[in-house]
């Protein structure tokens, strides 16, 4: 895909906070680096600047991902959030787990977040520290939560 097929694509299928947090990270100096797929049903993109970004859409649902560099650990932004706020994963996102089969699922992870509001400060938090055990403490939190063993 070239970059105007890219752009094109984010314009077409993408929520309106997906399309402002692609703009900002070219804004910012960030190159998409790499795409794969080309339609809702699975695609990624690449992005790196001073970290890298990882945007997928898969069954018209978006979801992001976030390393502090090219090369390191890619950590799901959910995670990132719940761990940068320094609450239990259950207390930054209480309704994981709660979803009935039948309701719908929202457009963008994690429901309810601005990417756009919420990137700066993580891309930030993550080149200043080292965020390994905050996340995947956040990471088994959210486990428990999702898959309880007396269910």
């Amino acid at each position: 895909m070239s970059q105007q097929q890219v752009d094109a694509f984010f314009r077409a299928n993408a929520p309106a906070d997906v399309q402002h947090t692609v703009a900002w990270l070219f804004s910012s100096g960030y190159v998409l680096v790499s795409q794969e797929g080309a339609s809702t049903f699975g695609a990624l993109f690449l992005f790196e600047g001073d970290s890298v970004v990882q945007i997928i859409v898969d069954r018209s649902q978006w979801s992001l991902d976030v390393a502090a560099a090219s090369g390191a650990q890619l950590w799901q932004y959910d995670l990132l959030l719940a761990a940068q706020s320094s609450q239990a994963y259950g207390r930054r996102f209480p309704g994981v787990g709660a979803r009935s089969f039948d309701e719908p699922l929202p457009k963008q992870l994690p429901e309810g977040v601005s990417w756009r509001e919420t990137l700066p400060g993580i891309l930030h938090w993550i080149q200043a520290s080292d965020v390994t055990e905050s996340v995947t403490e956040a990471q088994q939190q959210r486990s428990t939560l999702m898959w309880p063993r007396n269910r």
